[in-house]
């Protein structure tokens, strides 16, 4: 009665006994050139696709990762992912297949490099010889390094010339010190030409009307005898409105103070 029970235990030993390993060496590079850097709480994962059977080995002296007995029951496919506080390692699938009537023993026949966010049948290139392994060594890949603080950017040159307020503003400094040295080099007819111009442009009159204080009241000519708010409200020069209509004001006023 007790030989089943015999026979189930002594299958379970040997499943136990022929267990796969992997051996995950990190290499230094331009990444991480001393491999001392590494953080003793670096540890590497090994979880089943198909259950919450999770594997964990922690990192050993030498700067590797060993699975050294996985049970001949962990068979199908696994997520390798290796964790560091500073640096992230790509993960990898690894497929344990179960022992045939040829093997005696589990072998590892894939080793692949896995992406996140594909299909799980999306991987690299295998790595295990086509006949398999049950001790496999592979090589860790270092992706990039973790960043936990942005870095502030110093002064720029070029990011200041590229604000629109500075361009601004340097186009005016530029036009206010130019046009004079402008001005001196101008042929005097050309300046003369360029004067009048300006002396019978609106905007300038406003301006100088601006400047002299609406100057209307002083009975002058010129910018003197500009009238600002006539201007404005489109007066002409005759006391009549842009439509032609005559403006109220002036003589009407005058009578009727009389």
């Amino acid at each position: 009665m007790h030989v089943p029970t015999l026979l189930a235990a002594a299958s379970y030993v040997a499943a136990l006994t022929s267990a796969v390993s992997l051996h995950i060496q990190i290499p230094a590079s331009n990444l991480i050139p001393n491999l001392n850097a590494l953080p003793a709480s670096t540890h590497a994962t090994l979880t089943s696709a198909h259950g919450p059977t999770t594997l964990r080995t922690p990192l050993r002296k030498g700067n590797y990762l060993l699975f050294d007995n996985i049970p001949a029951t962990a068979t199908g496919s696994h997520l390798l992912e290796i964790f560091s506080h500073n640096y992230i390692f790509a993960p990898y699938r690894i497929d344990i297949s179960a022992p045939q009537q040829q093997q005696q023993e589990p072998v590892i026949t894939l080793a692949a490099e896995t992406y996140r966010g594909v299909k799980w049948s999306d991987h690299g290139v295998n790595l295990v010889p086509s006949s398999g392994a049950t001790n496999l060594t592979l090589t860790a890949k270092v992706l990039g390094q973790k960043t936990f603080y942005d870095t502030r950017q110093g002064f720029n040159i070029l990011s200041l010339l590229k604000n629109p307020m500075i361009l601004m503003g340097l186009f005016a400094l530029a036009f206010t010190f130019g046009m004079p040295k402008l001005m001196e080099n101008m042929d005097p007819e050309m300046r003369q030409e360029y004067e009048q111009m300006q002396r019978k442009s609106p905007m300038s009159a406003v301006g100088r009307a601006i400047q002299g204080g609406g100057g209307a009241q002083s009975g002058g000519g010129g910018a003197d005898s500009f009238d600002l708010a006539g201007f404005l409200a489109g007066r002409t020069s005759g006391g009549t409105t842009s439509s032609g209509r005559s403006a109220p004001g002036g003589d009407d006023v005058r009578e009727r103070k009389r």
